[in-house]
Formats: structure tokens, C-alpha cells, sequence
């Protein structure tokens, strides 16, 4: 090769690389974090479950959500959903765990979150908990207001629903345990991972712009880092953790496990990628999957967790 033809590739691919990490670092940021129109079209009486339409006041807010009341409940769950999700999510599937959980005796109730499903836009970004914390606390003051108190009071948060969860509780929400499934721990690498799944372009290549996400467009970083409030909890938890999930990636799930004894990390079954419970989901495989394809085990996880006083 010769050198001004070298010279001439080094250069352009200096070029690529600095306005990559230019638009990583500047631009990316804001439309990584913008959410999707994703109205709820389906019901809990899909699945065969009584429910009530409910709107709970958060901030100046009205967010649009569901109470799913136990017959002779022995719980209560607080349900917190995904990233660009809603209430109704198929990609968990959402609807199939209430029924689970109100057929076992635990009430549930549920609302869209702030920029999501049906409930009110404000900025139309995600926040991972910096602002949705106060929604999942809304929804204790709701239960509070319609004079339900019933015991154990049990925080339950999916993906980013699993910030979400976190953050409400280092902010005063009051609960007795914690369920999380295949929980957002590490921002960072949740948010480059997902450019991988996305996109199908190597995650280190979205490593900038989910660090600039982090530091410099308010995601949660800090004493309010999800790791760092998973490993400072003193409330009984347990983690429902995918061991192959390609976003919320199990490393992290046991790594909060082992700093903190109040937290039970359960692995789930590893699901094949020819498994039918996992078709259609693409690259997202088994994020969030193991009650989808392994209901009766985590069932048990659950109920086993619960039961334990």
C-alpha cells in the first residue's frame, strides 16, 4: 500500500470516528431516549381477569391505569412496566401475569406511565426512574386513598420498571418485598446493548452515546445509579434474572446478589433460540422471558419468595 493512499484511509477513517463519537456524545442521546406512540388496545378481561379503569393523580398528571382486585387477597401488587411499554405489554406478557398473580390471591394495580401508553406525554423521553419513581409512588397513595391496606405490599418491576422500583423505594415508597424481572441495572450497558439489538451493529459502538446518556442527558447516575440503590436496599428482594438476556444482562443481576444479602437472585431455565416462546422477539431473545416460556418455575420462585416470612 502506498503511504498517500494509506494516509488517505487513516485520515478518512479518523473522520468517520470523530463525528461518530460527535454525534454519540451530542445528538444520539435524545433520540435514543424518545418513546413511541404504544396506546393499551387489550384488556385484562383478555385473560379472563375483573378489573377497574382508574386514573391516578402524579405530580400535575392523570395517568390512566388498572386495579385488579384479588378475591380474599393475601397481597398487593404495584406493578411497574418496561421501557416504551405499557400496562398491556405483550413483550412480557403483561396481561398473563396479572391473571397469574390474581388467580394466586395478590391484587394488582397498574398504570401507564408518564410518556407512555395511554397516560399524559411531557417531554416524550425515558427517564429509567428520574421521573417515573413519583408514578409507581403514585400508585401507593391511590391504594392509600381508596382505603386499601392489604399486607404484604409487594413492589413489582419489569426491565426498566425494575429502575423505576428501585428509585420509588430509595424515595420513600413502602413496601414489604420486591420482585424484579430481568431489572435494568447497569443504564449504561442496558442502553448499548440495546443498540446491538436494535440495530444488529456491535454495542460498543453505542458505548458513547449510552455513557453520554447517563452523564449528560439526567438519567439516573450516582447515589440514584440502579446498582448502587439495588445494593444499598434493606427490603427483602427477589431478582427473577434470564441468564442469557442480551439487555438487562445477568452479570449485573449477580453482582447486586452478592453485595447485598437481603437480595435472592433466581436463574431462570436457559431458553433455547429455537424455543416457541421466544419467536418473533428477534435479538430482544429472552429479555423478559422466563415467565413466557417457563411459567410454572417462576410461579414457584414467586410464590416460594412471598411465602417466606
Amino acid at each position: 500500500m502506498s503511504a498517500p493512499l494509506w494516509r488517505y484511509i487513516a485520515t478518512l477513517v479518523l473522520s468517520f470516528t470523530t463525528v461518530w463519537l460527535l454525534a454519540s456524545v451530542a445528538l444520539l442521546p435524545p433520540y435514543a431516549l424518545m418513546i413511541d406512540d404504544n396506546p393499551v388496545t387489550s384488556t385484562p378481561a383478555d385473560q379472563g381477569v375483573t378489573f377497574e379503569d382508574i386514573q391516578v393523580p402524579s405530580d400535575e398528571l392523570l395517568l390512566e391505569g388498572w386495579w385488579m382486585p384479588a378475591e380474599n387477597p393475601r397481597g398487593v401488587v404495584l406493578f411497574a412496566h418496561g421501557a416504551g411499554s405499557n400496562r398491556t405489554s405483550t413483550f412480557v406478557p403483561s396481561l398473563e401475569i396479572y391473571r397469574a398473580l390474581v388467580d394466586s390471591g395478590l391484587s394488582v394495580v397498574t398504570v401507564d406511565f408518564r410518556n407512555h401508553g395511554n397516560s399524559p406525554k411531557t417531554d416524550g423521553k425515558l427517564g429509567f426512574g428520574v421521573t417515573e419513581w413519583r408514578d409507581m409512588a403514585a400508585m401507593a397513595t391511590w391504594l392509600d386513598g381508596q382505603g386499601i391496606s392489604t399486607r404484604p405490599r409487594i413492589g413489582m418491576g419489569v426491565s426498566m420498571g425494575g429502575a423505576v422500583t428501585l428509585r420509588a423505594v430509595a424515595e420513600g415508597l413502602a413496601v414489604d418485598k420486591i420482585i424484579l424481572l430481568d431489572p435494568a441495572l447497569n443504564l449504561i450497558d442496558s442502553l448499548a446493548q440495546g443498540g446491538w439489538v436494535n440495530f444488529g451493529l456491535p454495542a460498543w459502538l453505542f458505548s458513547p452515546m449510552a455513557w453520554s446518556a447517563v452523564n449528560y442527558f439526567g438519567l439516573p447516575s450516582g447515589l440514584n445509579d440502579p446498582i448502587h440503590l439495588a445494593e444499598s436496599l434493606g427490603i427483602p428482594t427477589l431478582i427473577i434474572q434470564d441468564p442469557d438476556d442480551p439487555v438487562t444482562r445477568a452479570v449485573y443481576a449477580k453482582q447486586v446478589s452478592e453485595a447485598n444479602p437481603k437480595i435472592s437472585l433466581a436463574l431462570a431455565p436457559e431458553i433455547q433460540s429455537a424455543d416457541t416462546c421466544i419467536s418473533g422477539k428477534g435479538r430482544w431473545r429472552s429479555h423478559a422471558a422466563a415467565f413466557k416460556c417457563h411459567p410454572s418455575w417462576t410461579l414457584s420462585e414467586l410464590e416460594q419468595f412471598i411465602a417466606d416470612r
